[in-house]
């Protein structure tokens, strides 16, 4: 069985009439014929009733009809991607934390080769690394550092605060620079409630125990109702970083948050590069654009 032979089954299928098929294949008749005889031997079955308007497909020919026409659509793909260039075009997925900064990511990107197609996931940290362990993502950028994949720091950001306008807290802190833990002192602070600065979150919230600051927490999940969920939910400040607050809380305003944890470490919310091992050439050129070198 041969491709043209599909082509010439579909056409006189087409047309019910094998004068009219050879015509549109630019055939003879009775080479068409020759075609559709060889056809049949070789699946073993009539394929056409003939009669005296023309033809029609038997039993066996609808199945054959239906499988061939899927065949060549198929082909047709495969030969437009090929026309195209899509066979040369390598996709390489990357996992993004809610909240990274576009112009940093951007910077990462530009200048690639054109033959490399970015793709980009957001997605919370430990999401990305089943995605990264199930070979769906090529490279995760995490706001932890895994135990189980190659790994490396290549982002910070300050950790801070946004303050709703015009509210006594933004009228007490508007001239400020910074804000410290003593500022959110008996304040009801939103935060993320899954994910990317869950850590941070647990950092901050043992550092305030440890000055001896209190304030009633909410956590909920951030995204493009934040600040309704902050009015909702009653909420003075919400912890966050100034890109994620630019993008979930635009008529805020962000103030970074100076302090320790209890163990002495800056609040700085970190980003990691993490894939799996031998990541391919073009994504491990892509690892040393984002960490200079492995």
């Amino acid at each position: 069985m041969h491709l043209n032979q599909l082509e010439f089954f579909i056409a006189v299928a087409q047309h019910g009439q094998i004068n009219r098929a050879a015509e549109e294949m630019l055939i003879s008749q009775p080479a068409l014929s020759r075609q559709i005889a060889a056809l049949e031997k070789s699946v073993g079955a009539p394929l056409f009733e003939r009669h005296s308007r023309g033809v029609s497909l038997t039993k066996a020919g609808e199945i054959l009809h239906e499988e061939a026409l899927r065949t060549l659509s198929r082909m047709q793909s495969v030969v437009d991607e090929i026309q195209s260039g899509e066979h040369l075009i390598t996709s390489i997925k990357i996992g993004v934390p809610p909240g990274t900064p576009i112009d940093w990511l951007r910077g990462q990107l530009v200048d690639l080769d054109s033959h490399i197609r970015i793709s980009l996931i957001e997605s919370p940290t430990d999401d990305q690394l089943k995605l990264l362990k199930q070979r769906e993502l090529d490279i995760a950028l995490c706001r932890r550092q895994s135990e189980s994949f190659a790994t490396s720091l290549v982002q910070q950001q300050d950790l801070g605060i946004v303050v709703r306008k015009d509210s006594p807290c933004h009228r007490a802190m508007k001239d400020r620079d910074k804000a410290t833990l003593f500022d959110l002192a008996d304040l009801r602070v939103l935060a993320h409630s899954r994910g990317e600065v869950r850590i941070q979150e647990e950092i901050l919230k043992n550092a305030m125990l440890s000055a001896g600051v209190s304030a009633t927490w909410i956590f909920r999940k951030f995204g493009q109702y934040s600040s309704l969920i902050a009015d909702l939910v009653k909420a003075d400040v919400a912890l966050t970083t100034e890109e994620s607050a630019r993008t979930n809380f635009p008529s805020w305003q962000w103030i970074p948050l100076e302090g320790e944890d209890a163990s002495g470490n800056d609040l700085i919310v970190r980003t990691w590069i993490t894939w799996n091992p031998q990541p391919s050439p073009e994504v491990k050129a892509l690892i040393q654009k984002f960490i200079g070198e492995i």
